[in-house]
């Protein structure tokens, strides 16, 4: 920071302190009045803005800012904060009387008298643009070598700002395919809601972290993903930065995993057998409930035998989508029969209420063979 050398007086403190603030090169210091127009600055103000006093006197301090930021409202906005909480201090281009622009550090903090009514602001500025220029190189750097997919695109309506290489090998695009084009036009969100909650949470001041969203990519393919987004600004705009991570090689794996962890084997024509062993939570109830349709369907299978010989325990909630399984599949005209229920799954089945009459139950998965293989051969003697 540079400042000046103070002649040597017999000054009191108030005399120092406004000197001091004159010899200020580095900080443009402002005092404003109430509605936000210019009092007094210091020599700062007039290096960094190009401004003399006479000049902008009596200017509002919106003169500053640019057209995006005054039509956004932004210079009333932060006035209204910074009375409401004493202080208000963010980074944002502004400009100067050439209309260049500068980023600048901003601090603004409300002037109150003892009664609490406000007389005014006091407002420091910095231009700090060197030092944003460096982070934003060492930015780039990262962003382009990263191996994860990342993208930064304007907030609302989803314009591609910049990408990495790694998203466009997902998606398939080069990237002067996706700059300047908006995610949202080219499909890319297979689900535009999803994209619209991402962006609702982070203008609620929320950041997202991933929160499983489909894309699409330039063949048409789709792609499961775990997106991480914030809200950042760039180039004085409210911006999503989002990283995302490809799940869509670990969901199928997970989904042929869970087709193995309950397979529906076909013991003859007409009978499928499905043997569950280990927990059966809410998702592998589902998992079943699809597999078992699907196959008395596809192999017009007349009977089912499920057995839960080498299930410890299932919850209420589980239990309940079990009964509701067996009953579609009963709708479909097959036989069904439960093997091997313990007292402990006797008592969650009957505590949910569960009806009997229509489903046959055994005490080991030999005799429901036995059972479901007589049911065949009525059905075949009365054909």
């Amino acid at each position: 920071m540079g400042i000046e050398p103070v002649p040597e007086h017999s000054w009191n403190t108030e005399d120092q302190l406004r000197v001091l603030v004159e010899r200020i090169k580095d900080y443009a210091i402002f005092l404003l009045d109430a509605q936000g127009c210019v009092a007094t600055w210091n020599h700062g103000a007039e290096r960094i803005n190009g401004y003399t006093f006479p000049e902008i006197r009596g200017k509002h301090f919106s003169i500053f800012y640019p057209p995006e930021d005054i039509e956004r409202g932004k210079p009333d906005y932060e006035l209204q904060v910074a009375a409401k909480e004493g202080r208000f201090e963010a980074e944002g281009w502004r400009i100067r009387k050439d209309g260049t622009r500068y980023w600048a550090n901003v601090v603004i903090a409300a002037i109150k008298d003892e009664r609490g009514v406000l007389q005014g602001f006091g407002k420091v500025t910095r231009d700090i643009t060197e030092r944003k220029w460096a982070i934003e190189a060492n930015f780039e750097k990262l962003f382009r070598s990263s191996p994860n997919p990342i993208l930064l695109s304007t907030l609302d309506d989803g314009r591609l700002l910049e990408v990495n290489e790694a998203l466009c090998e997902m998606l398939g695009y080069r990237r002067d395919e996706l700059i300047g084009q908006s995610a949202i036009t080219l499909g890319i969100w297979l689900y535009v809601e999803e994209r619209i909650r991402i962006a609702a949470e982070l203008k609620a001041g929320r950041p997202v972290r991933a929160e499983p969203c489909e894309m699409r990519t330039k063949s048409r393919e789709r792609r499961n993903v775990d997106v991480s987004a914030d809200l950042i600004e760039f180039r004085g705009n409210p911006c999503l930065f989002a990283t995302l991570l490809d799940t869509t090689e670990s969901r199928r794996l997970e989904e042929v995993v869970q087709e193995m962890s309950t397979p529906v084997l076909q013991a003859q024509e007409g009978l499928l057998v499905v043997p569950l062993i280990g927990r059966v939570d809410g998702p592998r109830a589902a998992q079943l409930r699809n597999q078992l349709l699907n196959a008395v369907h596809t192999q017009r299978a007349r009977a089912v035998v499920v057995d839960l010989t080498g299930v410890p325990k299932i919850e209420r909630e589980t239990a309940d989508g079990l009964i509701r399984a067996v009953e579609a599949v009963q709708l479909l005209g097959a036989k069904v029969i439960l093997a091997g229920i313990s007292a402990i799954i006797a008592d969650t089945l009957v505590g949910i209420g569960a009806r009997f009459g229509r489903i046959k139950t055994t005490a080991d998965l030999q005799s429901a063979l036995e059972e479901a293989k007589n049911l065949l051969s009525q059905e075949s003697n009365l054909a």
